[in-house]
């Protein structure tokens, strides 16, 4: 059974179009990757079911659920959400910068996390110094320290290393296989995309 339903929704701003009558349906333990040229509407598409973007036109709903009828607290506990880039200008360390607004929980997992994503040698410098690798990681940390049913991640890949990309890609099919519904957008080629299940490309 799918978690989370999508039918024939449009999202625009002004006057410009730039999804219009997508279908689809995500079902636990899956990855589904959306792919799709600048413009095509990827990012646009990660904040609407997120709940933080308004549509246009059609249905988005979580368990049955109208994503309308959600409140944020209530949308806030369903998923996670890994924004594409982030601007640090204060200088708060990056234990700091992961643990903010995060419950006993949430902190409880940090140290866990940090390893997972090899960021313990930096885990105590200053976010403003990092590199734009290190600064994405901390944005999927942010993420990975909350026990979410949904994890939306907007092109996590992108600033990584090989490796560093190896290690993401094992730990989000740890959480597929732990019954996770994630959605990541992709700027790959398809056929390197073998390790999700599904793939929407938005520029079809």
């Amino acid at each position: 059974m799918a978690l989370i339903e999508i039918k024939n929704i449009k999202i625009k701003f002004g006057t410009r179009v730039v999804i219009n009558g997508f279908s689809a349906s995500f079902s636990p333990g899956t990855i589904t990757a959306i792919t799709g040229p600048n413009g095509s509407g990827k990012s646009s598409l990660i904040g609407a079911i997120s709940g933080d973007l308004a549509l246009d036109a059609g249905t988005i709903s979580i368990g049955g659920t109208d994503i309308k009828s959600l409140s944020l607290g209530q949308a806030a506990q369903l998923r996670s959400v890994v924004l594409q880039s982030r601007n640090y200008w204060l200088s708060y360390s990056v234990r700091e910068v992961i643990a903010m607004g995060q419950g006993p929980a949430e902190i409880a997992r940090i140290d866990a996390v940090l390893e997972q994503l090899d960021m313990s040698d930096f885990a105590d410098q200053s976010v403003t110094t990092l590199s734009g690798g290190q600064a994405q990681r901390v944005e999927i940390a942010r993420a990975l320290i909350r026990d979410s049913a949904i994890y939306l991640l907007d092109e996590p890949l992108s600033a990584q290393d090989s490796k560093s990309k190896d290690r993401i890609i094992k730990i989000l099919q740890d959480l597929r296989a732990a019954g996770k519904t994630i959605l990541v957008i992709a700027h790959s080629e398809i056929n390197s995309l073998d390790w999700c299940d599904q793939v929407f490309d938005l520029g079809s």
